[in-house]
C-alpha cells in the first residue's frame, strides 16, 4: 500500500512539473536545497558567496528545512511545490541531502545538479548501503523515489571516500570527484584561532591548566549509552585533560563531570582546534581533525555491535591499526605517549580528506557553472 501511495506522489508531481517547465522560462539562478536544517548551511552559504563573486547576475534561492524520514505532512508538501517552481526555472541546484524533487522528477537540459553533501566523510554507511536494514528505507520506496539520482557530480573529501558515496548514491564513480567541500576551505582558513581558543578555554576550565587537552567526540548510539567510565578512569592524573563533547542528540550516555570536562561551551570545530590530540569513533569530526593535521585516535570497543546496527564504510582498525583501540587504558597510554606517528596523521589525513586543498569552493562553483562537466 505505502509503495502505491508513493508511486501516485511521484507521477503527480512529474504531471504537476511537466507544466511548470513549460511556462517557467529558465533564468540566471541557482537553487539550495536542503533536508538538514531549517537555514543555510555554512557550505550553502560559503558557495553563494563564492557564486557572487564570480557570477554577479546569478540569483540565489535557498529552499531549506529540517525533514525527517517521517514528516512528510502538508507544510512539508508545499515545500516541495516551491522547490519544484524553483527547479523549473534555474540553471544550478545545490544540494546537501536527499532530495525528493530532484531525483523523481525530469528536468530541463540546462540544470545542472551538485551534490555536496553535509558531511565530506562517510564513515557511517547511508542511502542505498543500508536499504532494508533498521536505519535505511526499505528498498522497493528507495526504488520508487530514485533515491538519489540525477547528480551531475558529487562533492567528496578524498580518493578513498569515492567508492562508499558512489554505492550510498547509487551514481557512477566518475561523478564521485574528490574535490572537497566549502567547510574544508574554512577549517583549514581557521587553524590561526589556536592561541586564542586556547586561552578561553583555560579560563572556562582553569582544572586544565598546564595539561595539554584530549578532544573526545563519541557517535550518537541510538539505543544505548557510551561506556565512559573506564576512559575517564584512564586519563585520571596524567599530563592530558579529556574533555568530552557528546553527540547533542545523545539521550544515554552520561559522564561524570567530577572527574572529566563535560564541555558545552565550545563548539565541535572549536574543540578541535584547540586540541592536542582527538579521539573519534565513526564520527565525521575525525576527517575534521585529520584535516588540521591534529593527532587522530579511534575508540572503538563496540565496533561488532555498532557495525551489525548501522554499518560502517571506515573500519579504524583495519584502516588505522596504529591509533585504534578498544581498551580504554590502552587508548589513554597512546594518547599520553603521543604515539601517533607523522605517518600515522599523515594516512588518517589521505584517507578522510585527501581531496581537501583549501579551493574547494572555487571548484564546485567553477565546474557548476561550466557549460560541460570537466
Amino acid at each position: 500500500m505505502k509503495k502505491i501511495i508513493f508511486m501516485l506522489l511521484k507521477y503527480g508531481m512529474r504531471v504537476l512539473y511537466f507544466f511548470m517547465k513549460r511556462f517557467t522560462p529558465v533564468r540566471d539562478k541557482a537553487v539550495f536545497l536542503s533536508r538538514q536544517s531549517d537555514r543555510p548551511s555554512e557550505n550553502f552559504l560559503l558557495l553563494q558567496r563564492e557564486l557572487e563573486r564570480v557570477s554577479p547576475s546569478t540569483r540565489c534561492e535557498f529552499y531549506c528545512r529540517l525533514g525527517l524520514k517521517n514528516e512528510m505532512g502538508l507544510s512539508y508538501a508545499l515545500l516541495m511545490l516551491r522547490q519544484m517552481k524553483a527547479l523549473a526555472g534555474a540553471k544550478l541546484c545545490v544540494t546537501e541531502s536527499y532530495c525528493i524533487p530532484v531525483s523523481i522528477l525530469r528536468h530541463k537540459k540546462q540544470l545542472r545538479v551538485v551534490q555536496i553533501w553535509h558531511s565530506m566523510v562517510a564513515i557511517k554507511k547511508f542511502g542505498w548501503q543500508t536499504v532494508d536494514r533498521p536505519e535505511g528505507t526499505p528498498s522497493a520506496i528507495a526504488r520508487v523515489m530514485e533515491m538519489h539520482r540525477g547528480y551531475d557530480f558529487v562533492a567528496v573529501g578524498s580518493e578513498y571516500m569515492r567508492p562508499f558515496f558512489s554505492e550510498a548514491m547509487n551514481t557512477p564513480l566518475e561523478k564521485v570527484l574528490p574535490i572537497g567541500t566549502p567547510v574544508a576551505d574554512r577549517l583549514l582558513a581557521s587553524a590561526g584561532q589556536y592561541e586564542e581558543l586556547r586561552a578561553r578555554f583555560f579560563r572556562t576550565y582553569p582544572q586544565a591548566a598546564g595539561k595539554k587537552i584530549a578532544v573526545w567526540l563519541p557517535t550518537m548510539r541510538r539505543d544505548y549509552p557510551i561506556d565512559c567510565g573506564g576512559m575517564i578512569d584512564s586519563f585520571a592524573g596524567g599530563d592530558y585533560a579529556l574533555v568530552a563533547k557528546l553527540h547533542p542528540l545523545d539521550r544515554h550516555t552520561t559522564v561524570d563531570s567530577q572527574k572529566a570536562i563535560v564541555d558545552t561551551q565550545f563548539t565541535t570545530e572549536q574543540a578541535i582546534i584547540l586540541a592536542d590530540a582527538v579521539i573519534s569513533d565513526y564520527s565525521g569530526a575525525a576527517a575534521e581533525a585529520a584535516l588540521l593535521d591534529k593527532p587522530v585516535y579511534f575508540f572503538v570497543p563496540d565496533i561488532g555491535r555498532y557495525s551489525e546496527e548501522c554499518g560502517i564504510n571506515v573500519n579504524p582498525p583495519e584502516d588505522f591499526p596504529a591509533v585504534s583501540f578498544a581498551d580504554p587504558q590502552a587508548l589513554a597510554a597512546a594518547v599520553q605517549g603521543e604515539k601517533a606517528t607523522a605517518d600515522d596523521i599523515a594516512l588518517v589525513k589521505e584517507k578522510l580528506c585527501g581531496g581537501c586543498d583549501g579551493h574547494s569552493t572555487e571548484t564546485i562553483v567553477r565546474m557548476a557553472l561550466s557549460p560541460v562537466m570537466e
